[in-house]
């Protein structure tokens, strides 16, 4: 599917049937999310699918959004990892057959050491991009397997890693819906491309 099609056929769903989803195509859909680029390479993304606890999720979201997630057959949750060096680290170790020495000794050693001096204003702006980019990846990797899904920003953000048993090391930034709907909704308006374009 072309590109700008795959966006066209992008909603923001917030209501599902009960059709169920299988989990491989949620797989699918988060291998594809993680090519992804990330700053550094880090990939400090976490993916946590949340069936069983999703209730317990819904109660700490706000307004609609608990409803709507109540429907979904998943709620997949998005997290940070907030220990950069530590995740730094774990790319070398893990990537240590595939990557060259001058790349191991950048995870090892360089990117940790620049992570170190961030202050958390910094660092929460960097953990925020990085989640933007691999959501996108991820809901549109959705919807060309023809699955709805929906990115929430509405809950208590204080109350995830307890409901999920998630280490405090990892920062949740956004919970997405995913199911089946029967909805057809309208594209969302969108400001002529002029308008958004400058030069100089």
């Amino acid at each position: 599917m072309k590109f700008l099609e795959l966006n066209k056929k992008r909603h923001a769903y917030k209501t599902f049937n009960d059709k169920p989803v299988d989990l491989k195509d949620i797989r699918t859909a988060i291998e594809v999310a993680t090519l992804a680029p990330s700053a550094n390479n880090i990939q400090p993304w976490k993916f946590v699918i949340v069936k069983e606890r999703k209730a317990q999720l819904a109660e700490h979201m706000f307004g609609a959004n608990a409803s709507q997630a109540n429907s979904a057959q998943y709620v997949v949750a998005l997290f940070t990892d907030t220990d950069l060096g530590k995740r730094s680290r774990k790319i070398a170790r893990v990537g240590i057959k595939d990557l060259p020495e001058e790349f191991l000794e950048h995870f090892m050693r360089t990117l940790p050491a620049r992570f170190s001096q961030y202050d958390e204003q910094t660092k929460s702006d960097y953990l925020a991009l990085n989640a933007g980019l691999v959501a996108m990846n991820f809901v549109l990797a959705l919807t060309d397997q023809k699955i709805a899904s929906n990115i929430i920003l509405g809950f208590d953000k204080t109350k995830v890693n307890e409901v999920l048993d998630i280490d405090s090391r990892f920062r949740p930034e956004l919970l997405i819906t995913v199911g089946y709907s029967d909805d057809k909704p309208e594209p969302s308006y969108r400001l002529p491309v002029d308008e958004v374009i400058e030069h100089r």
